[in-house]
């Protein structure tokens, strides 16, 4: 009788220690941040309001592609990815407060946007050890920065620096460009650009014009490149203070030659600024449905879901690189995603190439996977010419 209370004690703690060894299973799995068992979120802050809202569409782009993949294909391992997407109007604060309330709903962060932004909240970002894949701004953030921080960001994105030394080179050699200004916003991005033109230009820069955020009117700015009698303006600004610029410029009866950053690629800048961007050289880091079959193919796919985003193709093809590169990561995670097994993957990935984007190379001590840079002329019917072939730069960290 003994014998029997004593199998029957020990039948019932095993019984007891494996539903509780399975609960604690079932609980690990539900912790994963951002994963359930038919939907994967993915969270990002950009501006959808202020001066630089017209980079919102990158967001909204993430958004259609992902849609695309769950009508498409079926999600990612059964799981349909959801992205959210918060305004912050170009404004560092507000990304901060973003962050505060994403970080426990998503797996990962995609795409966060602006030099200023990113810049004030990686450490935020590090500390909630969330991947973050793609951030978008000026690369020399990450140079220097910590590892332990370092590695939950894989940046896909061009030196902003190594761009303005390459614009201006390109300005020099092949424009003959002998007076040159730059047209700069007060950041982290326009200084970027600033120091790359300085080191190039030297004695053929003849003057230097920078602008607030907050600014409306670029009368006297104009005025500056008017007096100086650049003939080329090399450009780091925002999409709407940058057409509002060149608009002035027209307005004095003044036309430099203009060469931008690749942010300012982007057709819209035809609609913003109109025939004051004819002629406008830009720098191009992705595959321009124009120019390349292959993203054209998938450029198409993706605006029969969203005709919108035809209007802005630079910035749409954007958010469609950086959607296929979190499907490619959550394909390689497996089934049952974590955020180390994002890390693990994203540094295993090498020469990966979506049909917009060229190819990507991550590491285990390489967070840099793009350097690339070439040269497009604008018209102002919104023809693009290619003018530099790509040039793929040593990674910077």
């Amino acid at each position: 009788m003994k014998g029997k209370k004593t199998s029957l004690f020990f039948g019932v703690l095993i019984s007891f220690m494996l539903v509780f060894v399975g609960n604690s299973e079932a609980q690990k799995k539900r912790k994963v941040p951002g994963v359930e068992k038919d939907k994967v979120y993915v969270g990002t802050s950009q501006p959808f309001s202020g001066p630089a809202a017209a980079w919102g569409i990158v967001a909204k782009a993430m958004e259609t592609y992902f849609q695309y993949v769950n009508e498409k294909k079926g999600g990612v391992h059964g799981r349909k990815i959801v992205l959210l997407a918060r305004d912050d109007g170009y404004q560092p604060a507000r990304m901060r407060a973003n962050i505060e309330e994403l970080h426990s709903k998503v797996l990962l962060f995609a795409a966060p946007l602006g030099t200023a932004n990113v810049s004030a909240n990686k450490d935020l970002i590090a500390e909630k050890k969330v991947p973050t894949i793609a951030p978008l701004g000026n690369v020399r953030m990450w140079v220097g920065y910590p590892w332990e921080k370092l590695k939950y960001f894989f940046v896909a994105y061009t030196d902003y620096l190594l761009e303005a030394k390459e614009i201006t080179n390109f300005a020099i050699e092949k424009l003959g460009s002998e007076k040159i200004a730059i047209f700069y916003q007060n950041d982290d991005y326009g200084e970027a650009g600033l120091k790359g033109v300085e080191e190039v230009a030297k004695d053929k820069l003849v003057a230097k014009v920078s602008h607030e955020l907050t600014e409306v009117d670029f009368s006297v700015h104009a005025q500056k490149i008017k007096d100086a009698g650049a003939d080329t303006v090399i450009i780091y600004s925002n999409p709407r203070q940058s057409a509002a610029f060149v608009k002035k410029l027209s307005e004095l009866g003044i036309k430099p030659k203009i060469l931008a950053s690749f942010p300012l690629a982007d057709p819209v800048m035809v609609n913003l600024a109109g025939e004051a961007w004819d002629g406008a050289y830009v720098g191009g880091v992705i595959k321009l449905p124009q120019l390349y079959p292959e993203s054209k193919q998938l450029f198409d796919e993706i605006v029969k879901l969203n005709p919108e985003l035809a209007k802005t193709p630079f910035l749409t093809l954007y958010g469609i690189f950086v959607g296929a590169l979190v499907e490619e990561t959550l394909r390689r995670a497996g089934p049952e995603p974590t955020r180390e097994k994002i890390i693990e993957v994203l540094e295993n990935m090498e020469n990966w190439e979506s049909p917009v984007s060229f190819p990507i190379t991550f590491g285990k001590k390489r967070r840099h996977g793009i350097n690339v840079i070439g040269l497009w002329r604008v018209s102002k019917d919104g023809k693009y010419e290619l003018v530099m072939e790509p040039k793929f730069l040593d990674p910077l960290f």
